[in-house]
């Protein structure tokens, strides 16, 4: 389903709602995408969730992570969830399992998520969607995938993630859960917001034929595109 909201923090409050909602599940894990995008919706959460015994019983589980990025280094996927979300919310380390970027084997990280993710199915999972249409780190043009990957960063997402970094940082590829994986989360919602994703997102819903990772999660009922004014101005009516 669609949903268009007025403006970015409208957005932001009706998914925050819809995550401290999703908390009163009995085993409750959480996916959750970085970035500037669900910021809000994060900071509107924690408030929310103050002292709320209810969030001892959350886990959570990496979506993706740069490879070679330490997970306390300013602008890995982990630093900045624990910045927006797990220190406010007061979210236990031991509450968390993330991708290491920094794993001497890639592919044995990649299939310890993927056992977590057996053991303890996301009943959740909010997403942002890239410039270029990616979901997580799954980029245009690779294959659909079932499991989590280590996977070659586009130079779209190599140039716009440098505004995470304090400093020009060399990434050259990502680890990221499949989008398989997400859409076999319990419940989905795809979060855009802002005019300078309005070009990607009239190529997302008005332009199959582009074949973009977020076209992956269209069309199934327990996935929601939660979009404001500004990131659907291009749409046709």
């Amino acid at each position: 389903m669609l949903k268009i909201f007025e403006n970015e923090e409208m957005t932001a409050a009706v998914i925050a709602k819809e995550m401290k909602d999703e908390l009163q599940k009995s085993s409750p894990v959480f996916c959750l995408a970085s970035g500037s995008t669900p910021k809000r919706s994060y900071l509107q959460f924690a408030k929310a969730v103050e002292n709320s015994p209810d969030l001892k019983r959350l886990k959570i589980v990496s979506l993706d992570e740069w490879v070679g990025i330490d997970r306390n280094t300013k602008g890995s996927c982990c630093q900045m969830l624990n910045e927006d979300l797990f220190s406010l919310a007061g979210i236990a380390d031991g509450q968390i399992e993330f991708f290491d970027g920094l794993a001497a084997d890639l592919h044995k990280e990649c299939r310890r998520i993927d056992a977590f993710i057996e053991n303890h199915p996301i009943t959740f999972s909010l997403m942002g969607v890239g410039m270029n249409g990616h979901i997580g780190l799954n980029e245009p043009g690779l294959p659909i995938l079932d499991q989590s990957s280590v996977i070659p960063l586009s130079e779209t997402t190599k140039v716009v993630a440098q505004k995470y970094f304090d400093a020009p940082t060399d990434l050259t590829k990502g680890m990221t859960l499949s989008l398989n994986q997400i859409k076999k989360s319990s419940k989905v919602i795809v979060a855009i917001t802002g005019e300078r994703k309005a070009d990607i997102v009239k190529q997302i819903f008005e332009h199959p034929e582009a074949k973009l990772p977020a076209q992956e999660l269209l069309g199934y009922p327990h996935i929601d595109f939660y979009l404001d004014r500004s990131a659907a101005k291009y749409l046709n009516k």
